[in-house]
Formats: structure tokens, C-alpha cells, sequence
């Protein structure tokens, strides 16, 4: 069986992560996996990274297409994350596409094209769309922050300056519909990363009467594991003995993130912990507190080393499709604290690996981190089962074994 990932990066940000572990997966599986990406980050022989034409012709007409859809975007004032369906290659990036019996769309937004790339297959050949986010489902945003429109049909919407029914949701609305509609049955399968993000893409008329199924990621719990604390500590240059919590996100400054809910949270404790911190940016926010801001880490050695550092690992985020970084920490037998946004309430199981805490609320945030860090056997209770629960229901083995079961029921070999 022959299966082709296309992605953005192979590991560069969460997303991409969890599609390279679960082409990594599938690898072990002795499964033909091969990604298809437009930044290759890795050294894996498995990886193709697309080179644009150099040709004046070609080059010039990807940079007029890229301003035009820029231009076109710029219209509506758009305020958050939004992804557009289409990108500036406009479908030379599939020229060269490795052959597959299965292909598997990852976080492939702003490389892939999805109405020339679904154009160009054969009808014949089964889709799965991994979603790692909503924007396959809704207009164009990645998360709706309440908004329900993505029910009937997008338009006039909220994130945007200048709305109207025939907006640039409703447009990339309008583009998804053909793009899915026009697929054979049982061609066509999408993969939610939670029940929660199931959930969402089940009441969207994009996908009605499209299959849409939950496989969780998958972690290498051979990298994921508990450490010795206090060798975990002195290697990051942490004072032993102090109380420590984590709180790790890509982008750090992203409101979503809900950094701010968690900088309050500790301000009003009486004795504030240690608070250490890994991402691409660095919150401003720490200045007011004990800190070490670990900046970008590459290595999935040292970002396990990092959640084996801290009492207690912190997830205020105020939208999530999954979690990965909550199921990273209690792999390694950290706790976490959370809010229960999304889909992170799969694996931050309340007193059982984490506590959690209503969405936005940063007192129960802090009581939840209090009560992780002053109740020894609750803490130890909640380290043991998340070790539990992340080797026996979040594993690799189990996230290819699904993937493997999902693509041969679409080939018709089951």
C-alpha cells in the first residue's frame, strides 16, 4: 500500500508534527508512506520537498497570483488566522506528485490548491483529509470562537471588517462545497484528531453526508516518558526544590493560547512557582514573574526533558482542536491543568490525568494548579494514569493501526 501525505512543512509546528509521527508510524508499520511537502525540515529519504519552476514565465505568474489573492483577502479586513482553500502555485506544486494508492491531506494550507489538486486526481483514487484544525469545514477560519454559521453556509463573518453575504468565507465556503461535492462515493473520508472536532465537522453542511471519522495522534512514548525530576532540573538550570509549571504553545503570544489567563492565575497565588515556558515567541507577560523562556526547541529529547522539569503542566488555551502538547506532558507524568476547551478533554482527564477548568475562568485555573501542586497523592494518582492512558490509548502503533484499518476499507481490502 502506497500512502502520500501533502503537508506545509514535514515538522515545523504542531500540526505537521503529528503528521510526520504518523507517517513515522505507518513507516514502522512497514506501510510505503511518503510525504509530499514545501519545506522539508527532516533528513528522511521518505520526504519530497517541491521546487517551485524557475522559469521567468512561470515564476511571474506565481508572484501575480500571489498578490492577487493577497488582494483579494485584503479586501475584507480579516482579523485572525484564515486559511484560503487555493494557493499561489495554483496547481504546478502537483506536477511530479509521487504515485499512491491513498492519498492523505494534512496541514497542507497555503501550498496545496484544493480545487486544482482535487481537479487533477483520478476520481478512482481515495482521499483522506486529516484535519487538524476547522478551516475544512467552515469558510476559511480555524476556529469559529462560537460562531455557528458554518452550520448553513458561511458569510457575514465575524472575523472580518467588511462582511457580507458573498464575503470571503462564503466564497471559500462556496469553493469547499464543489471541491467535496464533486468526489465519488465513498472516496471521500475525513479524520477528526478529537471528538470535539468530530463533533463540529459532523453539523457542518460541507460535509454532509461525508464519513468523518476520530483517530487520535499518536506519540512516541519511547521519547515521551517520565525522568528523574530533579536530573531534568539541573540540566535546564532550575533551582531543585522549587514548585515549577510549565506552559508550552508555537506561537506564545497567540490570545488563543490563553497565556494572559494563566500569568493571572499565578499572580494570585500566595507562593507563585517557577514558570517555565518553550516556544517560538517570547511573552512579555513573563517579565513579572520567576521565569525561563526556552525559546524554540527542535528536539523531541529535550522537549521531553523540558515537561519532566515541571510539577505541573498548564493549558489555558480558549480553543483547541486536540492538545498535543497536554498529551506530551502526561506521557512524561506530568499533570495538567487545563481548561476544558475543545478536544483537550480527551486526554486531560479531570483527577484522573490533570485537573480541568471551565473555559476562561482563571481562578478555577489556579485552584487547579494549587491542588496539583499541594495534593502529593492526587498529583501522583494523575502522573501514573497519564503515563497509563498516553502508552495505551495515544501510542504510534494504535494511530497507524487505525490510519492502516481506515485506507484499507477505502481500497475495498477489508
Amino acid at each position: 500500500m502506497r500512502v502520500l501525505h501533502l503537508g506545509i512543512y514535514d515538522r515545523y509546528g504542531g500540526a505537521c508534527i503529528a503528521a510526520y509521527r504518523q507517517h513515522t508510524a505507518l513507516l514502522r508499520r512497514r506501510v510505503d508512506s511518503r510525504m509530499w511537502v514545501r519545506f522539508k525540515m527532516t533528513d528522511d529519504a521518505a520526504v519530497t520537498a517541491f521546487t517551485p519552476p524557475s522559469s521567468l514565465g512561470i515564476r511571474s505568474r506565481r508572484i501575480l497570483r500571489r498578490h492577487w489573492l493577497r488582494w483579494q483577502r485584503g479586501q475584507f479586513g480579516i482579523r485572525e488566522q484564515f486559511f484560503d482553500d487555493r494557493s499561489e502555485h495554483g496547481g504546478d506544486e502537483l506536477a511530479g506528485l509521487p504515485a499512491a494508492d491513498v492519498l492523505n491531506v494534512q496541514f497542507a494550507w497555503n501550498f496545496i490548491d484544493y480545487p486544482k489538486l482535487f481537479e487533477s486526481i483520478p476520481p478512482t483514487l481515495p482521499v483522506v483529509v486529516t484535519m487538524h484544525e476547522m478551516a475544512n469545514f467552515t469558510g476559511g477560519c480555524c476556529y469559529t470562537s462560537g460562531c455557528t454559521r458554518f452550520h448553513e453556509a458561511c458569510g457575514h463573518c465575524p472575523k472580518m471588517d467588511r462582511r457580507g453575504e458573498q464575503d470571503f468565507s462564503r466564497t471559500g465556503w462556496e469553493r469547499r462545497q464543489a471541491v467535496f461535492g464533486g468526489r465519488p462515493k465513498g472516496k471521500l473520508h475525513f479524520v477528526a484528531n478529537s471528538h470535539w472536532l468530530a463533533d463540529k465537522a459532523r453539523k457542518s453542511s460541507l460535509l454532509a453526508g461525508l464519513p468523518v471519522s476520530v483517530i487520535h495522534y499518536g506519540l512516541d512514548t519511547a521519547v515521551y516518558h517520565p525522568l528523574d525530576r530533579a536530573f531534568a532540573r539541573s540540566v535546564l538550570g532550575i533551582t531543585s526544590g522549587i514548585p515549577v509549571v510549565s506552559f508550552a504553545a508555537d506561537a506564545a503570544n497567540d490570545k488563543r493560547k490563553g497565556m494572559h489567563h494563566l500569568i493571572e492565575a499565578i499572580m494570585g497565588m500566595p507562593t507563585k512557582p517557577f514558570l517555565l515556558t518553550w516556544g517560538r515567541d517570547f511573552p512579555p507577560l513573563l517579565e513579572c514573574l520567576a521565569h525561563r523562556h526556552l525559546g524554540n526547541i527542535n528536539s523531541e529529547y529535550l522537549m521531553a526533558l523540558a515537561y519532566n522539569a515541571a510539577n505541573v503542566f498548564a493549558m489555558p488555551s480558549l480553543e483547541e482542536a486536540f492538545g498535543q502538547t497536554a498529551l506530551e506532558a502526561i506521557a512524561c507524568g506530568t499533570p495538567v491543568a487545563a481548561f476544558g476547551a475543545g478536544g483537550i478533554v480527551d486526554s486531560v482527564r479531570h483527577e484522573r490525568t490533570g485537573l480541568v477548568a471551565t473555559v476562561g475562568n482563571s481562578e478555577e485555573l489556579r485552584a487547579c494548579i494549587m491542588k496539583l501542586l499541594n495534593d502529593r497523592p492526587l498529583w501522583s494518582s494523575c502522573s501514573r494514569e497519564g503515563v497509563r492512558v498516553a502508552s495505551q490509548e495515544f501510542s504510534m502503533e494504535l494511530n497507524a493501526k487505525r490510519y492502516v484499518e481506515l485506507y484499507q476499507t477505502l481500497l475495498g481490502q477489508r
